[in-house]
């Protein structure tokens, strides 16, 4: 969905927060994405009055900081991390507890300081659905079959709406300036309202400072005290290894295969292979060195930047009975651009990939030894 390049990397580091859960408004705002996809892009009309064109185009996370207070008394610190639809962290801290949830491509877990847990699909939804200024930024990307804008009224201001059948959300914007909210339908209970105010400038963006909500029995105030772009990484959140089962350790390698392709991160890949790898593609069998500076893979991403590299499923994992040797099977679909040995721009790249990752336990940790792959052409 979005360029990535240097302005990431200088980010990548990493801290320990601890983390968050408490599940009444993650429930109400878990239908506010429930569907992701390559669907057709429409204009957004509020932008040009927001953002130029350009700015918006420069954005590849965005990262918040609020705190909130909910009508019945309750206080609590929230924490988001935006790169795409599979890629997005919200953290909740309260006093004395907090938890940590991530979507990483089909993968949604939960990590609340000591363990980590795989969460429902569902959950993934509540997840992208805190995702508040994404919603203003990239809400043509994140919404598929958008109407057409209709003339209408929001808390008694003459405005537009701009809707999504598919997922029930509306976006109300003046005619001619800011969103003024935005609006989930539900079948069996109160709609969900969202007021925007108190927009402030984020690196020449307006965005809300203040985001008022009403599920209809009680009300919620997100003081927002930081929103930055290109700034924030999944990897400050991710829970410590060492508390990982071995399934989720090998997830976790699968992911950085996937962030590493995405983002352009070349070193991390190469320090989860092996000293010796085979590689198996297109009729041909190749083995390379581990962590070398040249190594194939550093030729390969100098050659393309990738705007998706998503999952389609869920990997599928398997450890052998000794619990030395472990395989993912995965799948994947790719957009991207492709450039020659000079930097020139050579035409648009656009597959589907199978693959099957091949691990071996060495000094106690997962290492690849393996990988084996087919590709087709376009989305399969």
């Amino acid at each position: 969905m979005f360029n990535k390049k240097s302005q990431l990397i200088t980010t990548f580091k990493k801290f320990h927060l601890k983390a968050i859960y408490q599940w009444k408004l993650l429930v109400l705002l878990g239908i506010l994405l429930p569907v992701f996809g390559n669907a057709q892009q429409q204009t957004i009309p509020w932008l040009e009055t927001i953002a130029p064109e350009k700015n918006v185009k420069g954005i590849e996370t965005i990262s918040s900081q609020a705190e909130v207070t909910v009508s019945d008394g309750l206080t609590y610190k929230t924490h988001t991390v935006f790169h795409d639809s599979q890629r997005a962290i919200f953290q909740r801290i309260y006093r004395d507890r907090s938890v940590v949830q991530g979507v990483e491509g089909k993968y949604v877990w939960s990590f609340d300081g000591t363990v980590e847990k795989e969460v429902s699909e569902f959950v993934g939804n509540v997840i992208l659905g805190h995702q508040f200024h994404a919603q203003i930024l990239f809400f043509d990307k994140l919404h598929p079959s958008l109407d057409t804008p209709k003339a209408t009224e929001f808390n008694g201001q003459d405005c537009n709406v701009l809707t999504s059948e598919n997922s029930g959300f509306k976006i109300y914007y003046k005619r001619a300036g800011y969103p003024l909210g935005m609006e989930i339908i539900r079948k069996e209970e109160e709609n969900i309202i969202f007021k925007f105010e108190d927009w402030r400038n984020v690196s020449d963006v307006v965005l809300p400072h203040l985001i008022l909500i009403d599920d209809g029995s009680r009300t919620f105030e997100y003081k927002f005290k930081q929103i930055k772009f290109n700034s924030g990484s999944i990897t400050e959140f991710r829970a410590p290894e060492a508390v990982l089962t071995e399934e989720q350790k090998l997830l976790r390698h699968h992911r950085v295969i996937m962030d590493g392709h995405f983002f352009g991160f070349t070193a991390d890949m190469k320090s989860q292979q092996s000293d010796s790898m085979n590689i198996v593609s297109d009729g041909e069998i190749y083995t390379v060195k581990g962590n070398q500076p040249e190594a194939m893979i550093d030729r390969i991403m100098a050659t393309r930047d990738y705007t998706v590299y998503d999952d389609l499923i869920r990997p599928k994992i398997e450890i052998s009975n000794d619990g030395s040797l472990g395989w993912v099977i995965a799948k994947i679909y790719a957009e991207g651009i492709r450039y020659d040995k000079n930097g020139k721009t050579t035409g648009p790249l656009e597959f589907t990939c199978s693959w099957i990752e091949l691990y071996e336990k060495e000094g106690g940790r997962w290492k690849m030894k393996g990988n084996v792959s087919n590709f087709k052409p376009g989305r399969k």
